[in-house]
């Protein structure tokens, strides 16, 4: 006997509404086209079904960014690793995850006391950078959060899929009415991930001097 097959256009199966399947539709979603109205859509339930497991929109949203979080690997400083080398990576792997995961860069750079396992997550890679690297408390958060936000900044905005390519340098490299731009330009492609690295190296260059300066501590 064959099994029925679902006629197109039929509501979704219902599923049972609890926390690990509404991250999951909304990770399928992705944040940005995250409701409560959506949310209810995937799982096939009414939306006083997903209210009864949340108290608002925000929440339903820092649901889904936490289980993203929770199911990714931030790289930590191998043995052998410099700081400067370590930071890098961590910049990469941010800029990685803002592009795999629309909105979580947003998240992230607004984390609250109840972001719960995003600031354990944060407090867990600080503390490997503190002793791989023998900082201080202060001097470890700085550094990674710094290059972090920048990271995180550099990826939302700048060096994504909107960003143009250098079909124009050409055209600026040639102006004449221009005094400095023309001679800043070059012919190397670096590409996307060459200049957004070439930008992070200005940032953990200047972050490892600073925290080294006497005064730091102080600041």
């Amino acid at each position: 006997m064959h099994e029925p097959t679902n006629p197109e256009g039929r509501s979704p199966r219902k599923r049972r509404v609890t926390p690990q399947t509404m991250a999951e539709a909304g990770i399928a979603l992705t944040l940005p086209k995250v409701s409560v109205k959506s949310v209810a859509e995937s799982l096939g339930v009414s939306i006083v079904a997903i209210y009864n497991n949340i108290d608002d929109l925000g929440s339903l949203k820092a649901l889904v960014a936490e289980e993203i979080l929770r199911r990714w690997s931030p790289p930590l400083p191998g043995d052998d690793e410099s700081m400067h080398d370590a930071l890098l990576t961590l910049a990469s792997a941010m800029r990685e995850l803002v592009h795999s995961n629309p909105g979580i860069a947003e998240y992230l750079i607004g984390l609250t006391p109840s972001s719960i396992d995003a600031i354990r997550m944060a407090d867990s890679v600080q503390t490997r950078y503190r002793t791989r690297y023998d900082l201080t408390p202060k001097q470890a958060t700085w550094a990674v959060i710094t290059v972090c936000e920048h990271a995180l900044t550099l990826a939302e905005m700048v060096y994504n899929s909107a960003r143009r390519d250098r079909e124009y340098d050409d055209a600026i490299a040639a102006r004449t009415d221009l005094d400095t731009l023309p001679g800043a330009y070059d012919t190397v492609d670096r590409g996307p991930d060459g200049m957004f690295l070439w930008s992070m190296r200005t940032v953990v260059v200047g972050t490892l001097e600073l925290i080294k300066a006497p005064d730091f501590e102080q600041a």
